[in-house]
């Protein structure tokens, strides 16, 4: 896959306060990320200098590999964001899209912006009539929200909480809508949210904001397995702690496929038994538990 955002050595303060020290990462085009971290980490912030919204004090910021992005219309056009959403609440679903758009000057033809807003707000499952904003539920703006990132035909999304505010319904059909958005139209997701099992059941890999650093989580390393041998014999002990660790007569692997065949064809040859296989997953509640500060 192509780098799309590269972030290098970002720091960001708010007078003394540092709120991102050193960040650096990078994301792949197609890929959905999720952004997590405590109250107050620097993820809407981190976003606002994706999107430049606000300054950073060093460091550097590539879209598409070219760093002065944030002065060119055509790939700031590329954003599209769901952040601080402001809704006219006295306008439809369809007259919010409108007027936006306009805001925008998109130069779409009459026909062409109608045709648009009618498919966005298929997609998004609003109505389209007279309906204020005002009488719509969460829900139901958090998706218009989500229409409104789209208008443009964005390559790159950011959702700062999108979750927030819905009931469980509300989160599987916001959920099946942020999956739908990247098949349909391949966009890139950047996803920040507290809905810590919604993330881990729609993101690539993570990104979590720690003591205003950047750690790397994959999905892949979250998982381990774990094999409870019956009374090994001492050979063939010795050929197993050549390839991992081996803690009273438990084996303990990342999720290493080839490294698990090799395991079991030693145990096979060796005539050892295994009383028990399981996968153990270390779920996203665990980083926020070790992060106390």
């Amino acid at each position: 896959m192509s780098t799309i955002l590269k972030v290098d050595h970002l720091y960001k303060r708010y007078g003394k306060a540092v709120i991102l020290d050193n960040v650096s990462f990078e994301i792949n085009q197609g890929e959905i990320i999720g952004l997590l971290g405590r109250n107050g980490s620097g993820k809407t912030t981190l976003m606002k200098l994706i999107l430049g919204l606000t300054s950073f004090d060093a460091g550097q910021i590539t879209f598409k590999g070219d760093s002065d992005y944030l002065k060119k219309s055509n790939l700031m056009d590329e954003f599209g964001y769901l952040l601080d959403c402001k809704l006219f609440e006295y306008l439809s679903a369809y007259d919010n899209l409108y007027v936006i758009d306009k805001y925008k000057k998109s130069n779409k033809s009459k026909k062409e912006l109608h045709d648009k807003i009618i498919e966005l707000l298929a997609f998004a499952d609003l109505p389209n009539n007279k309906k204020v904003v005002k009488g719509f539920s969460f829900g139901m703006k958090q998706r218009l929200g989500l229409a409104l990132s789209l208008l443009e035909d964005p390559k790159f999304l950011i959702l700062d909480e999108p979750f927030v505010g819905l009931d469980p319904l509300g989160v599987e059909d916001l959920q099946k809508t942020i999956f739908e958005m990247r098949e349909k139209y391949g966009i890139t997701i950047l996803i920040s949210s507290h809905q810590l099992s919604e993330i881990e059941q729609m993101c690539d890999r993570y990104l979590y904001i720690q003591d205003k650093k950047i750690q790397k989580v994959s999905k892949i390393e979250n998982k381990q397995i774990k094999i409870h041998l019956k009374t090994p014999a001492s050979k063939l002990v010795q050929e197993l702690e050549q390839l991992t660790p081996l803690n009273r007569d438990v084996l303990i692997l990342n999720d290493d496929i080839d490294l698990l065949n090799k395991i079991l064809k030693i145990i096979y040859l060796n005539g050892g038994a295994i009383e028990n296989i399981s996968i153990e997953s270390e779920d996203l509640n665990s980083l926020f538990k070790g992060d106390r500060g």
